[in-house]
């Protein structure tokens, strides 16, 4: 059997597009299954959030209006009233931080059966965007965690013996030389195909369905 063809997925978690385009991964999986292996890596658009909203020029009322704007266009998911108005989290990285010790987890056997780390990344994106919770919070990634009976002990070492903060950094270094500048992008053939951002299904999986017939007739050789 070849191997998996390697995706590699960038995401923030407090980003509108990836809470909207997750719909789209999930469809990876379910359309390829073990033809595609999907590399979650995380990507810190949204690591000082103050600022960057102080950057857009906009309030925080009105940086949460325009989500919501975005949001009138992608009925599959809905947005707070007060996003980006209430109870906004500092940073992404705490939730990276945290998803990334139960990525760990996963890896090693650690973890329940089912995709615990999917299920967890979505239910933070959730949380934050429908329910207005603010997932930077440990205490709320530990309540999220105990919804899905994972073991916290197990987690909270992760992070502490340092382990987590070394996949952030992982993360970051792989961001850096494949040059990848927003959320979401997908990187696929090893690095030659980017696709960044707002990209529809049928685009991605027609990328996807080149690169696993890369020996037939509609397939570039040069």
């Amino acid at each position: 059997m070849p191997e998996p063809l390697r995706v590699q997925l960038f995401t923030d978690v407090l980003c509108f597009f990836a809470y909207a385009a997750d719909v789209r991964f999930e469809k990876i999986v379910e359309d390829f299954g073990d033809q595609v292996a999907i590399e979650h890596h995380f990507i810190n658009i949204y690591g000082d959030v103050r600022r960057r909203l102080a950057r857009s020029g906009k309030s925080n009322s009105e940086y949460g209006a325009t989500v919501r704007e975005f949001a009138d266009r992608f009925p599959h998911v809905q947005v707070h009233p007060d996003i980006f108005r209430k109870n906004v989290p500092a940073s992404c990285v705490p939730c990276h931080l945290f998803l990334s010790a139960v990525k760990l987890l996963e890896e090693r056997g650690e973890l329940p059966d089912g995709p615990a780390f999917r299920k967890l990344t979505w239910a933070m994106r959730e949380a934050f965007f429908r329910d207005l919770v603010d997932v930077s919070r440990r205490s709320e990634q530990l309540a999220l965690a105990e919804r899905f009976a994972l073991p916290i002990d197990a987690i909270v070492a992760v992070i502490d013996s340092g382990e987590a903060f070394a996949e952030i950094a992982h993360d970051m270094q792989v961001q850096r030389d494949l040059n990848v500048p927003v959320s979401p992008a997908l990187v696929l053939n090893e690095g030659r195909q980017l696709l960044n951002g707002n990209v529809g299904y049928r685009v991605i999986e027609a990328n996807i369905r080149e690169l696993l017939n890369r020996d037939g007739v509609g397939a570039s050789w040069c």
